[in-house]
């Protein structure tokens, strides 16, 4: 092997298709808590996730009053079957507004892992909304 060099392949980063947004990073970690805490299956979290950050959405940036408080407790605790979260948000309107917009390869590759790990960890949302986001993000100004 002498005079021979090793080609070693290339390392592929996986880089979001659009920017990471607070909402993209929200929705996901409520949809972990769903499966997690409340033992939803996944189109259920995903409709859940996607709710809740529209619900914290409109309240921000809009202003508006949601009348959902303490839905979840009361749904959870057998109240009500109401699952108010499918009045808002969907499974497939998940898929479009989070997955689709940031690749799938990315989401099931990167995201969604990474989201879960530090939500194992113990991570607090408002700990890792921005952190996480920054790195991705600085990916896609890289040429």
């Amino acid at each position: 092997m002498k005079g021979k060099e090793i080609v070693r392949p290339k390392t592929v980063v996986l880089k979001p298709k659009a920017p990471i947004r607070r909402y993209d990073v929200f929705a996901e970690y409520n949809r972990i808590k769903a499966v997690k805490e409340f033992g939803f299956t996944d189109d259920e979290a995903k409709a859940y996730g996607l709710a809740v950050a529209k619900v914290v959405a409109a309240r921000k940036f809009f202003g508006h009053r949601i009348k959902y408080r303490g839905a979840t407790r009361a749904y959870l605790e057998g109240r009500t079957t109401e699952k108010w979260w499918r009045k808002l948000a969907t499974p497939s309107e998940f898929d479009e507004k989070i997955i689709q917009r940031m690749g799938e390869d990315f989401y099931y590759k990167v995201f969604r892992p990474t989201l879960e790990r530090l939500y194992e960890e113990g991570k607090d949302y408002m700990e890792i909304r921005d952190s996480v986001r920054e790195e991705w993000n600085k990916l896609l100004e890289e040429k």
